[in-house]
């Protein structure tokens, strides 16, 4: 299971990556319609954040998987490795709870935006909400799933001397 998650987050860390690459290109076709043609867009900022938010958004299972979310080195760093492990196990449990009331309340929103058809309100009106809704709701789960494999490989680890 652990090598499925790692090529679908490799795979996906690939795509995402190419996002910021649109944002960057989509501005400067804006940048050059505006000032260049006094034509500026209508949809270049809506896309703009989108993409971002999809990106980032797919960013968290990716950075989860490597284990490079933001920890507070200081403590960690003073303790035992013994002490270490059984802290990544309290930490993956956790998170395990905190991933599970994500799941449920993404889904919530995302149910209901799917069921609204959500759109975003803007000039384009695109329905931008239902698909974020819908992949926090996805990178949620995945994390979850990242968790309980990460929680076994601790558990395991703790054990040790």
């Amino acid at each position: 299971m652990r090598a499925v998650i790692d090529r679908l987050s490799g795979a996906v860390a690939a795509v995402a990556s190419w996002f910021f690459i649109a944002i960057v290109a989509i501005s400067a076709l804006e940048v050059g319609l505006r000032y260049g043609f006094q034509s500026p867009t209508i949809w270049v900022h809506e896309l703009s954040v989108a993409l971002a938010a999809a990106a980032f958004t797919l960013g968290g299972p990716i950075v989860h998987r490597q284990r490079r979310h933001i920890a507070i080195t200081f403590v960690l760093e003073r303790i035992s490795t013994r002490a270490r492990r059984r802290l990544a196990v309290v930490n993956s449990v956790l998170t395990l709870v905190f991933l599970a009331l994500l799941c449920w309340a993404a889904g919530e929103q995302a149910l209901q935006a799917l069921d609204s058809m959500e759109r975003s309100g803007t000039a384009t009106n695109w329905p931008t909400p239902v698909v974020l809704k819908c992949l926090l709701s996805v990178c949620a789960a995945w994390m979850l799933l990242q968790t309980l494999v990460q929680l076994a490989t601790d558990i395991r680890s703790s054990s040790k001397p």
